[in-house]
């Protein structure tokens, strides 16, 4: 297994899966095995959701027929090293219910199932990498998932870590995991005084 120094350092008292947790590029070509994907997905399963709606999908493929069109659906900066991971998926927030309800924090409640399946994966030993640089209307379509009542959020990959070397030279320098803002800078007791 490839091993990459991590130089974080937490500012207070945080479990280490928090700090152990980073999007690297290089992923071994291993197979999951199919208790490992279902441990992921059980993971996001048991997230909060606002009365108790759970309107994350997740639409992902491994090795299977439809991997082709899976990958073609990542912008080519993503598809360059993520197609080499064993699953890749795509999130989607349930905005609108069958119903015609709207859903204002299906976003935000999807994203917690992603933090979930994140989590999950760096208990088991495997990591993820989440990507904005998708085409939008092509997971839609490709996908067959409805535009009228879901929003894609992102792709991502799952797998074992793999060699930095495996990267292009420009994505090597930056395949290591990387600070974060300083929290007085993201959290805020009291009112804010605005300007």
């Amino acid at each position: 297994m490839t091993e990459i120094e991590n130089p974080r350092i937490a500012s207070a008292d945080v479990d280490p899966l928090f700090l152990n947790r980073w999007s690297p590029r290089s992923f071994s070509d291993e197979p999951l095995t199919d208790a490992e994907i279902a441990s992921l997905f059980e993971g996001a399963r048991w997230s909060p959701s606002s009365f108790n709606r759970q309107p994350w999908l997740f639409v992902y493929e491994t090795d299977g027929s439809d991997r082709e069109i899976f990958d073609s659906i990542l912008m080519e900066g993503n598809r360059i090293w993520a197609t080499k991971a064993p699953l890749l998926g795509f999130i989607f927030a349930e905005t609108k219910s069958a119903d015609g309800r709207r859903n204002r924090v299906a976003q935000f409640d999807s994203g917690a199932a992603w933090m979930a399946l994140t989590l999950q994966a760096r208990s088991m030993g495997l990591y993820t990498h989440g990507m904005g640089g998708i085409d939008l209307d092509a997971a839609h379509e490709k996908l067959g998932v409805s535009t009228e009542f879901y929003t894609v959020m992102c792709g991502f990959v799952v797998g074992r870590i793999g060699p930095r070397e495996a990267l292009p030279e420009d994505l090597q320098e930056r395949e290591s995991p990387n600070d974060r803002k300083p929290i007085s800078e993201v959290a805020h007791k009291g009112i804010i005084a605005l300007d």
